[in-house]
């Protein structure tokens, strides 16, 4: 059976002793540890972690800078953010670093069910910040089809809804070459190499 450690970088002692309480009573934890800042966590890889939970605002180096600068030198360490901070940037600016997680401080009264949902290397986003992510994602991908035609836009709805080439043609009354050569165009315009990632990308 593994066994896990955990750490906490927070700098508001009551904050972190609550959530190093908590997180103490999980079965198969058998370390938590909480640091100030940055500055005092253990430079010592031999060491490692499973789990850092880290604040953003921290006197010295930022929460962000430090998973930046630790993720790809210890990839044995799973890190996520517990922060008041609701930005829409910093959420982005963290998962680009490396954190598999964003948690509120306000969300921290389930933390030992997020920690187990972290320990296993899944993901735990605070649900309006979930909700945040979706949306941009939304925005994205339709600011990426008006890269298309008109024509390619319909061709690409009926390849989403599961619509063969056959198919397609005979809906647009013109030629399969023709439809082949459309979603070569989208293929190449929407970088992806396949129908299953187009799919998976906008449906």
């Amino acid at each position: 059976m593994k066994l896990y450690k955990i750490a906490i970088l927070e700098d508001d002692p009551v904050f972190a002793s609550q959530c190093k309480e908590k997180l103490k009573k999980l079965n198969r934890v058998t370390k938590v540890e909480v640091y100030n800042s940055a500055e005092e966590f253990p430079k010592d890889r031999d060491v490692p972690y499973d789990l850092v939970f880290v604040d953003i605002d921290l006197p010295g180096k930022s929460g962000l800078d430090f998973i930046l600068e630790r993720y790809y030198t210890d990839s044995k360490t799973n890190y996520a953010i517990l922060s008041a901070f609701e930005s829409e940037e910093a959420l982005f600016k963290a998962l680009k670093a490396g954190a598999i997680g964003y948690i509120l401080k306000k969300d921290v009264g389930d933390i030992q069910e997020k920690a187990e949902i972290l320990l296993e290397g899944g993901g735990i986003l605070s649900p309006g910040l979930a909700a945040r992510v979706i949306q941009s994602f939304r925005k994205t991908t339709q600011k990426e089809v008006e890269v298309l035609s008109n024509r390619e836009k319909k061709v690409l709805d009926m390849i989403v809804d599961g619509k063969r080439t056959k198919e397609i043609a005979a809906s647009l009354g013109t030629k399969e070459g023709t439809v082949r050569v459309q979603i070569k165009s989208i293929f190449r315009k929407l970088h992806v190499n396949s129908r299953l990632e187009l799919v998976r990308k906008f449906s």
